[in-house]
């Protein structure tokens, strides 16, 4: 699966190459690029969505994974095998 993000930020935020203050606290961070890399390594959307631990789903028009209880990442399809990556958001918000 190939992922590209939104803004620079986010890449920032999965390479570990960000400075100043953060808006999320590290640990989440750390949980995002697992997520992300975890996100990668599916072969299809169908193999995506058959992974569990990420709780997939769709919220308003984009589509999220679950970070932990309280962080979700919110997403795209864009191609059969294209991830957009749009933001990192708390749930329920």
């Amino acid at each position: 699966m190939e992922i590209k993000y939104i803004s620079v930020e986010l890449l920032n935020y999965y390479t570990g190459s960000y400075s100043g203050k953060q808006r999320f606290p590290s640990d989440i961070l750390i949980r995002f690029k697992d997520k992300i890399d975890f996100m990668m390594a599916a072969e299809s959307i169908m193999a995506l969505s058959k992974m569990r631990s990420l709780n997939i789903e769709k919220i308003g028009t984009h589509w999220s994974a679950r970070i932990n209880k309280q962080y979700r990442i919110e997403f795209d399809f864009i191609k059969p095998n294209t991830l957009l990556i749009l933001k990192i958001s708390k749930h329920y918000e």
